[in-house]
C-alpha cells in the first residue's frame, strides 16, 4: 500500500472523522512506514499533531485502523514536528527504486531486507528519510526530496560500526 492509499484510507475512516470533529486543528506532521522484504513486519502509520500531543493512526495487515495518543518529545536533539503536505510527487514505491538505484551506483549490490521510511520536514523541505537494512550488516541512511526525487543525503554504515561505538 502506497503512502497516498494509506493516507486516503485513514482520512476517510470513521475513526479519523470522529477525531477531526474533536480536534479540527490537527495537523498532518509525519508518515511512518516499514517495508519488510523477507518477513511480515510491515507497518503503515500517519501522525497528526495537536498542541503537545501526537495522534498516530495505523493500519494493520487486516486493514483495521487503530489510533494511539502520545506526548510530543520536546528535546534539543529532536527537531519540532512541522506540518507536512499529503500531496507528493514521489511515493513509497518510487523512493524504494531510487534508494536501490543509488545503492547500486555506489557499488552496493546486497539485497535490501527492510526499509524504514519517514515522511517529514528536513531543513525546510518535505523529504523521505530512509533507513535501509541490507544483507551483510549494511545500513544505508538516505534522504530523498519528496518533490523532486533528488537525493539530499546518502550514507553507508555497518551495524558493526554502531556496535563498536557503544
Amino acid at each position: 500500500m502506497t503512502f497516498k492509499q494509506t493516507y486516503e484510507t485513514i482520512i476517510s475512516s470513521e475513526d479519523f472523522k470522529n477525531f477531526k470533529k474533536e480536534f479540527s486543528d490537527a495537523e498532518f506532521c509525519a508518515g511512518f512506514f516499514i517495508t519488510d522484504f523477507f518477513g511480515n513486519d510491515n507497518k503503515k502509520s500517519i501522525d497528526f499533531k495537536v498542541n503537545d500531543k501526537i495522534f498516530t493512526f495505523s493500519i494493520n495487515e487486516l486493514g483495521k485502523i487503530k489510533m494511539f495518543e502520545d506526548e510530543l518529545i520536546k528535546n534539543e536533539k529532536f527537531p519540532q514536528l512541522e506540518k507536512v503536505s499529503p500531496d507528493l510527487k514521489f511515493d513509497l514505491d518510487e523512493i524504494e527504486g531510487i534508494a536501490k538505484t543509488k545503492a547500486l551506483d555506489n557499488g552496493i549490490s546486497a539485497k535490501f531486507s527492510k526499509i524504514i521510511s519517514v515522511l517529514q520536514k528536513y531543513e525546510g523541505k518535505q523529504v523521505w528519510n530512509l533507513t535501509c537494512m541490507l544483507e551483510g550488516l549494511i545500513i544505508l541512511h538516505i534522504i530523498i526530496d519528496a518533490e523532486t526525487g533528488n537525493i539530499i543525503k546518502f550514507e553507508r554504515k555497518s551495524i558493526m560500526d554502531l556496535i563498536r561505538k557503544k
